[in-house]
């Protein structure tokens, strides 16, 4: 066993001291942002706004690392800062937003790490985007970019909110149709269960779900090894270790980890334990200090119990919410684990990050009512869900009256 650990190590050191290349190609191919800037962006929008929520103005700023500043060189410039202000958001309109066929306009929501171009160009790999699909279909489309790309989530529900109103003042449409990606469903839901500061004023006709995470998840604890991989990298990506074995050296990463102090401020209102339902892997290194907390060989970890507690337990809460009844869901999970060629989570069906059956929970949104109107599962993975085609056509069918 001794000679495991220090073997994993030994190998550990020497990706990272000569092997950065392949690490930020396997990040790459595994769709982790390592940092690369986005230019041109704007080629995609007819125009940006960069607006102010006022109910956020006097809230306390959200702190940023240097692995999660926004690197989209035109969405800096239209927030004036790649480390925008809390009550900051961006408002994009696509082409067509005044003109095209459908009337009731569509918003777009990202997820983690993201912002509006995942919609368009995710990471600059060319692939076409569900926005330009939209367009194509004749829909009005709209989206947004929050100030933090790991925000708050109430936060990311006051900005959200404040484009809403916009949306209706500029198109007189009365209502709109939300598409939320991932985290971003976690921001919308708590608007739409009229959670957020500003109360829901009945402006969503439809909100449809793309691998959100609506039991929540584990996937940094439960995938210790994942960490490392952030690490070297530089990913834009959270971990579950707050100190790790780095060249020798214990290295406090506090700041890029998931509990109150680091500047992922969003991710642990994410937070569920899927434990008793799919097993751990026995095999990963330090498995059971990653999950539970400790010193394991090579790293530190608080527990998954600790960033759920930072996270005020949200998953649970939401859980017992429900949604406004007036509203008309539908959801959609993928069931491909695997990015490209590398496995995802696979500890249970999943779409390489968020289990299948989280996705697929709706009890808590129906609490208050809501309707649920479709609940698919798409053999795609989780970052497929912004561009794949058979997506598209998917949200074709929920957004047609």
């Amino acid at each position: 066993m001794f000679d495991l650990i220090c073997g994993l190590q030994t190998f550990m050191d020497s990706i990272e001291g000569s092997g950065i290349d392949f690490i930020h190609n396997l990040s790459r191919d595994m769709f982790l942002n390592v940092g690369v800037e986005y230019r041109n962006s704007d080629r995609f929008w007819e125009r940006v706004e960069s607006r102010r929520a006022i109910s956020l103005k006097d809230k306390k700023a959200e702190r940023f690392s240097a692995e999660n500043l926004h690197k989209d060189i035109d969405i800096a410039a239209h927030f004036g800062s790649s480390t925008p202000a809390t009550d900051q958001y961006l408002l994009h309109f696509a082409p067509g937003w005044d003109k095209n066929r459908h009337s009731i306009p569509v918003v777009l929501v990202h997820g983690a790490g993201l912002d509006a171009t995942s919609y368009t160009d995710l990471y600059a790999m060319g692939f076409q985007g569900l926005q330009q699909q939209l367009v194509e279909m004749g829909y009005r489309v709209f989206a947004v970019t929050f100030s933090h790309l790991h925000g708050d989530n109430f936060y990311q529900a006051e900005q959200l909110a404040d484009a809403l109103v916009r949306i209706k003042e500029i198109t007189k449409a009365p209502q709109v149709d939300i598409i939320a990606h991932s985290k971003g469903g976690l921001a919308t839901r708590l608007y739409l269960a009229g959670k957020s500061s500003t109360s829901y004023r009945g402006d969503v006709r439809r909100y449809i779900m793309l691998g959100v995470p609506n039991m929540g998840l584990d996937y940094p604890f439960r995938n210790p090894l994942l960490n490392y991989l952030v690490y070297t990298s530089g990913s834009n990506g959270v971990m579950a270790w707050d100190k790790i074995l780095s060249m020798g050296t214990l290295v406090n990463t506090s700041d890029r980890a998931i509990y109150s102090d680091g500047c992922f401020p969003g991710q642990a209102q994410m937070l569920y334990r899927w434990d008793d339902e799919y097993p751990l892997d026995l095999m990963q290194q330090d498995w059971w200090t990653t999950y539970f907390g400790g010193f394991g060989f090579v790293s530190h970890s608080r527990g998954i119990d600790a960033a759920i507690k930072d996270g005020d337990s949200l998953i649970a809460k939401m859980d017992k919410w429900g949604i406004a009844p007036d509203i008309e869901f539908s959801i959609l999970s993928g069931n491909n684990s695997k990015f490209n060629t590398f496995p995802g989570e696979s500890s249970g069906p999943s779409d390489g990050v968020v289990f299948v059956a989280s996705a697929l929970h709706s009890d808590g949104l129906q609490n208050a009512g809501a309707k649920l109107r479709d609940k698919s599962v798409l053999k795609v993975n989780h970052m497929e869900l912004l561009f794949a085609r058979r997506v598209g056509r998917w949200l074709d069918a929920q957004l047609r009256d």
